[in-house]
Formats: C-alpha cells, structure tokens, sequence
C-alpha cells in the first residue's frame, strides 16, 4: 500500500478516520548494538485515508489533529493497540524483555488522571509498565508547567521509564534532566550522522555521547543509516540505537515474522569473525589424539611426495603451457583490470551521489533554499563542497530550476538566475529520493568543460519539493585516471554513460556519441578475443553505463611467463623432499607438545571457570578472546557470544582506561537493561603464542555505592520532619545561583508563639506541628524544589519561579497555607500560632548564598514586628 506522506489531512477527515478506527500502527525496532538484539519498539502512528486509499504519516496530519484536540484520542488508540500486540511478542523467545516505546503530547499532560488510564490499559493488555517507554521531546518539555511535571513525575512512580528524544538539539536539554526523572536519553539523528565521518563535528559527536554514558541512564542513538555509526557507537560504548541500517519502520505482521526469525541485522554483524581468535583455553575433558589424527600426518607426507613426483616427471618432460592457457591467463589479467577500472569510477561517482542525497535532506539545506538567503546558500555550499572534494562546483535551484547560487562561482557569473529545467536531468532528480546523475554535457565556461551533473531534489517535511542540490563533476579527472590505467597496464580504456556518451576515453576523446556494439548491448560481456584484440566489459552501475577495456593480442600473451627452468623445478623438488623428511623427523616431538598444551588449557579452563569474579581476555585491541561465566552471568548474555566483541562496547568510562596495568571505574549496561557500575582491573598476559594479551577482572561495586547514595541522602535529610537540613539547602542554593538557571525564590517561613506549644501541650504536640507544616509546604512546591528546616520551627525553601510570579507572591501563598493548617490543628484553641515570612529573588541581584538567608531573615523578622 503506498503511503501518502505528502498529502494533509483536514480535522473532519482525521476526526472520521478516528471515529471509523482507521489506525495503524507501525513499530520501528531498537536494537543492543552489542548482540544485535531487538530490545524495544517504537509506536508510530499511521492513518488509513478511505478518500485516497492511502497511509498518512504524521506530517500529513500531525498540526490539524493537535489543533483539534483530537490527539489524545489517537495517543490512547495508538496505546492500547501497540500494548495488546507487544504484550503477545513477549511471548516468543525474542521478545521475551521487548519493551514499548509511545511518544506524548502536551495535550496528554493536561489530563491528570494520564497515570492512571496507563495502569489500566496496559493491565488490560498484558504489559507491565516496567515495560513502558514514555518518550518526551524537548518542543513538549518547554510547555510543561507544574501540573505537567507532577504527571510525569507519577508516570515514572508507577515505574514508566521516561526518556528524553531528540537529545542535544535545543538550549534548554540539560536543564530537562535536571528538572524531571530521566530513566534514559535518545541522542538525535544530527549527532549520530557524523560519527564515523572523520570531519570536525565528529568529536563534538563523541563528546555528546560520551556525556549522555556518563549520566548512568540507558542511551540510544537514533538516526543510524551506515555501518561506520555502529562501529563508532560500539568503540563508545553505547548500548542502544535504532536506525535504518537495521529496519524501517515495520507493521505488526512483518515485525513478529522479524521476531520468530531472531536474526542478526546485517548492520550489526560483528567484523571480526570469533572462530578466527584463538582461544587461550579449551574445554575441560579435551581427550588424547586418536589413531586416526596421528595417522593423517603421515598420509599427508606422502600425497606431497607424490605430488612433488608428479612436479619432477612435468618438467622432465616438457613444458605442457599452450597458446590457449596463455591467452585465458591474459583474458584473465584484462578482466581483472576491467573490473577495478569500473568500480573506481563507480565508487567516485556513487560516493558523490551520496553525499549529495545527505545534503539534500539536511535541515540547513531546505532553510537555505526556502529562504533563499544567500549567506545560508552560500554555508550550505561551503559545506556540500567540503564534503565533495572531486566536484567542480556546487549549486542550489528553485523547484522551478532557476540557479539561486553557484560555488565557487565562475566566469560567467550570469548563469545565477537562469533558468535550467531543460536539463536532462531535472525531470529525474524530481521523481528520485535519491540523487541522480546525468549524461555529459558542456559547461557553460570559456573552455566548454565536459562534466556531468549529480542532482537531488530537497523536499520539506510534507515531501514537497522545494528546490534542487546539484553537484557539477568534471570529466577531467576520470579522464586523467583512464590515461593512468594506460600508462600502467598499456590497454585502451573507454567509459560511456547509459546515452552511449563517452565520459573518458585514454586515446583522448570525450564527448562524442559511440558506435561500439560492445558498449552499446546493454549488459556486461566476457572477455574475449575478437581477431587480433582481447577485450573485457564491465557495468558502471552509478551512471547505468559501460568501461570497455581491450589490449592487442599478441601484446597481451606476451606478458605472461609461461615457461619453467627444468633445473629450477628440479631443485625445488629436491627441497620439498628434505623437507617432507623433516616434517616426519619432528612429528611425533610436535604431538607430544600439543598433548602437553591441551593438557595445559584444560587445566586453565577449569580455574578460569571457577573463578567467582568476572574476567575478561583481550587482546591489545580491545577485542574478547576469552571470558568466564561470571563475565557472561553479569552482562547477562552467553559466554561464546562474547568473543570478538570490544572491552569497550560493553565497558562505558569517562576516565581513560588503563592499557598497561592498573585500574579504572566504568558503567555496565546489561543485556537486561540493568546499569550496573563495575570497577576494571586490568593487567597484562602473554597468550599462548607469545602475543601481548590484557586481562580484565570487573568487580561489581553497584551495592556499595546505592549504600553510599543512600547514606549520603540520609544526611542530607531532618530526622523528624524528613525534610532538607541545612546542608541539602547549600547545595540547592549553590545549584540555583548558577549562572543560566532559571529564576528562584529564597523564602524563609518562622511560627510565631511556637514555643507555648511546648511548654503548654508538650513536645509531642510541638513535634507534630513541625511535620504538619512541613507537609503542607513539601506539597505546595514542586518536586524539584528544596524544602528544608535550619532551625527548631524555622523553615526555608528554595522554589523555581515562573515568568507572571514574584518571590513575595510565593512568599505570601506560602504563608497562608501553612496558616490555613495551623488554625486547622487540634492545639489551636489552646495556643494560637501565627506564621512570619521573608523572601529574597535568588539571582538576579548577584547576591551569594550567606548573603542571600540573611536578607531573608531580615525581611521575615521586619514581618514579625509588623504582626506584633
């Protein structure tokens, strides 16, 4: 069914196709990068349009449904349909941890009671809701209010794993995982694109995800589309990413079949093949060689003196080599040749296409063109040209094909706002997602250089086109690289494109139209002698075209050997005899030393698998040649699937591992989803073949540390009230004055007559009062905001303002709910108490935190005395 991502849909027809349960829902998987398994799935909703009989995607209706409202309704549609289905996944053996990622919207945190529709639906599905994605993007984040937060903050409660999409794409992302509870970050597609490129923002790449590993939260990069962004995000340690490299996005049916079938996405195969690294140990019980396999050598000694016979009976008797085997060995050679000459000037051009597909899909592009600024024209290009270091020149159009800039410009700049739609390939790269490359054709330069054009259309999130990103290709450099092969290998070479134009030709010609048959029958033809020549035919894929390669042929026949020295092969033969007779000599020595080593390796197998404490073998690269199954039990993943896979791709650190002895902290994500923090010992072996080899032990210090957490909030903590003391106030004051955040109030709350409760009613009242008031202010303040008592009925609070609201307006609604309370208590008909309050803006004045509680202090007495 094609999908109709162009067209939009009006609010009556979303509203119908609602009504009528016209909702598909697609599912894009997200994979652990270091097993290849699927680990979630992302919701997507789709609408089956009954007046085009087509899918819309959201750009088609996404802006008309949150305008109407209606978009909490597709939310819960979308919801219970992707929770019934994965809730049946986790049933297979591939799905059985698969978790459900939907995406909300603003309107969804309006509604308080979102926590608990969550409980019920996916309680009537099947789904625990520890299995529940909450995806929030930073456009959703920045219209939160105070009501929001508390939703979310009771969707984390319930034990939804909330996660931050699009990270690294807005001002305001770090001060997000500040303010909510983040169980995990989705780095955007705009980072990960230039991982693995080796250009400038590569390390700016990096860097980001190496912070997001740092916060100790499960990390996803989206947008990977080549393999060079797995091999990068695995050399980071990054568990998780999703991306078109290992699957579009799928409907219910052929995601379940991609389930039963648990293959390994081709994108995540590992490059290093496990059976090709040496084990540094065997399994126990490895038994003595049988009759059989000390037999073999000897079989063996004799085919090659056999053969060696054979050798030395040829060359007595001549030389057999005809003229056939000479010129097969020649069509060989010109084949050969062919092949490598095409598939250079394959991967020039195809890589040129690529890049030019990149960059008409990049936001900076389409803003250029729309806007048709020339300074953002002219970085676009700038851009596109450093990316493409063989083009001529680079240029943007309108979707008309009017030229809006050209760089570097030439000549003859008129050719800036000329119209060029009757350009051959203008027509193709509007009907293309891809970028499409022209037949030849003369520039409009002094000298008429030859060149081809490759050109993609830039289309805007509605799939329209907006304009065309074309770069231009001289022929002088695949013509000097065919002049090349000339010189070396002495052989014509001719490229024409899919017209049957010639690109390049090593006698010279370009331009000119072909009247070869052999270039112009449409497929790839054999080598193969035609009279006096040998010539071989390969396709250029890039242009749809041919590279003739051809050579006369007794030039050709002579460049093979094809005679033998009798008295070289005599000798050779002679040699292979002594050392037949050798190899026989130290057989029996070499058996008993490989008895000895199996004997060995069993015997180190055996401790490597008692050993309780997780151990990892390496070599210096990084790669597992050997792990324990306390390694394989804390990963959660099997022994055997370790190997060949990176220390690194499992062992995330800020710090610099250590590479020659010594010791180092690191975060462990496990197959589970589990963070476990692990510290690294790390020394150096030799392996078994002399090779310098690193051993890992990792002891799992994740229980010492929740302690240390745990006791390090204890003593930031009032024992009576359970509020902040006065250390948890420093360090909200501290984190508050920092430079960027925003807007805080500093209020200082004292009971006036206190005291009387005291010695009145007794402690136990006053003890009750102190907890009363401090609930009623702990549930008048966000969460993020501090609450903290500094003295035996003082209180201060340290709370975020908005932009309509002052610190003595949060002062004063402050005050009189703690009143309403107090006047509510058992022991207010017997002794009265009052509330006094102090305030100060925290900020903006630049006044430091000392300075700031005395301020306050003194605003709150001067309140006492007027109450007086």
């Amino acid at each position: 069914m094609a999908s109709g991502a162009a067209q939009t849909l009006t609010a009556e027809r979303i509203a119908r196709a609602l009504e009528q349960g016209d909702v598909v829902v697609h599912y894009q998987p997200c994979y652990d990068l270091r097993t290849g398994e699927i680990v979630a799935v992302e919701a997507l909703a789709r609408l089956f349009d009954r007046d085009s009989g087509e899918l819309v995607e959201p750009a088609g209706f996404l802006e008309p449904l949150e305008e109407s409202g209606l978009v909490v309704h597709l939310d819960e549609m979308v919801l219970a349909a992707a929770a019934t289905q994965v809730a049946q996944w986790r049933r297979l053996p591939a799905g059985e941890r698969l978790c459900l990622a939907v995406n909300l919207s603003p309107a969804d945190l309006d509604d308080p009671m979102l926590p608990q529709r969550f409980r019920e639906m996916t309680e009537a599905a099947g789904l625990p809701l520890d299995a529940v994605i909450v995806e929030l993007t930073e456009t959703l984040l920045s219209r939160t209010g105070q009501g929001h937060e508390q939703v979310l903050a009771e969707l984390a409660a319930l034990g939804c794993n909330v996660t931050l999409d699009d990270f690294g794409t807005g001002n305001a992302s770090f001060d997000y995982l500040r303010r909510f509870r983040v169980d995990g970050v989705k780095i955007d597609r705009s980072f990960v694109q230039f991982l693995g490129s080796g250009g400038p923002h590569e390390r700016m790449a990096e860097s980001l995800v190496r912070f997001c590993l740092s916060l100790g939260v499960h990390v996803v990069a989206e947008g990977i589309e080549r393999p060079q962004h797995v091999t990068a995000l695995r050399r980071l340690g990054c568990p998780f990413g999703q991306g078109f490299l290992m699957s579009r996005p799928l409907d219910a049916v052929a995601l379940g079949t991609l389930l039963r079938e648990d293959r390994l996405p081709p994108g995540l195969a590992h490059p290093v093949d496990r059976a090709d690294l040496p084990a540094l140990t065997r399994v126990p019980g490895t038994t003595e060689p049988s009759v059989l396999e000390r037999l073999v050598p000897r079989v063996l000694a004799g085919l090659v003196s056999l053969v060696l016979v054979l050798v030395a009976a040829i060359v007595v008797t001549g030389r057999a080599d005809t003229d056939a085997s000479l010129t097969s060995a020649a069509e060989n050679r010109l084949e050969a040749i062919d092949s490598l000459a095409a598939r250079g000037v394959d991967l020039r051009l195809g890589g040129l296409a690529d890049a030019v597909t990149t960059f008409s899909r990049s936001g900076a592009v389409r803003r250029a063109v729309v806007s048709g600024d020339p300074d953002q024209m002219d970085l676009a290009l700038a851009a596109l040209g450093s990316a493409t270091t063989n083009a001529y020149n680079t240029s943007l159009y309108d979707a008309s094909g009017t030229m809006l800039d050209l760089a570097p410009p030439q000549r003859d700049p008129q050719v800036v706002g000329q119209n060029f739609s009757f350009r051959e390939w203008y027509r193709p790269a509007s009907r293309r997602d891809t970028a499409y490359v022209s037949q030849a054709y003369q520039l409009m330069t002094p000298d008429h250089t030859w060149a081809i054009a490759v050109a993609a259309a830039v289309r805007d999130p509605g799939g329209r086109i907006r304009g065309y990103v074309v770069a231009t290709l001289a022929l002088s450099g695949i013509q000097a690289e065919m002049e090349a092969i000339f010189r070396q290998y002495g052989v014509a070479v001719t490229v024409v494109d899919r017209h049957g134009t010639t690109l390049a030709d090593s006698g010279g010609q370009v331009g000119v139209m072909t009247k070869d048959p052999r270039l112009l029958r449409g497929r790839a033809a054999d080598a193969t002698g035609d009279g006096d020549r040998l010539w071989a035919v390969s396709e250029v894929s890039a242009i749809g075209g041919w590279l003739l390669v051809e050579q006369d042929r007794d030039a050709a026949v002579g460049t093979v050997d094809g005679g033998t020295d009798p008295l070289l092969a005599g000798l050779v033969v002679g040699i292979g005899f002594v050392l037949v007779l050798l190899w026989l000599a130290t057989d029996a020595r070499r058996r008993r030393l490989k008895a000895d080593l199996r004997r060995s390796n069993a015997w180190l197998a055996s401790i490597l698998g008692a050993t309780p404490t997780p151990v990892l073998v390496s070599d210096t690269e990084g790669r597992v040649h050997q792990a324990n199954v306390a390694a394989a039990e804390l990963l959660g993943v099997p022994v055997h699937t370790l190997r060949g896979q990176t220390v690194g791709s499992w062992l995330t650190t800020r710090d610099q591992p250590a590479t020659d002895g010594g010791a180092f902290s690191a975060t462990v994500v496990t197959r589970s989803g589990d963070v476990r923090l692990v510290e690294v010992q790390v020394r150096d072996l030799t392996g078994p073949n002399g090779e310098p080899m690193r051993l890992h032990a990792l002891v799992d210090v994740t229980p010492h540390r929740e302690e240390q957490d745990r006791l390090r909030a204890q003593s930031r903590v009032d024992p009576l009230t359970g509020v902040a003391n006065r250390i948890a106030l420093q360090e909200a004051l501290a984190a508050a004055s920092a430079p960027g955040r925003s807007p805080h109030a500093l209020v200082m709350l004292d009971l006036d007559r206190f005291k009387s409760v005291n010695d009145d009613l007794g402690h136990a009242a006053g003890d009750s009062v102190l907890c009363a008031v401090a609930d009623v202010l702990t549930d008048a303040v966000q969460p993020d905001d501090t609450v903290a008592r500094v003295g035996g009925d003082e209180f201060v609070l340290v709370v975020r303002l908005d932009e309509r609201t002052s610190h003595t307006v949060v002062a004063e609604r402050l005050r009189s709910r703690v009143q309403e309370v107090l006047d509510a208590h058992p022991f207010a008909l017997h002794v009265p108490v009052g509330v006094s309050v102090g305030s100060a803006a925290v900020g903006p004045d630049g006044r430091d935190a000392d300075e700031l509680l005395r301020l306050a202090d003194v605003r709150m007495y001067d309140a006492k005395r007027r109450r007086r």
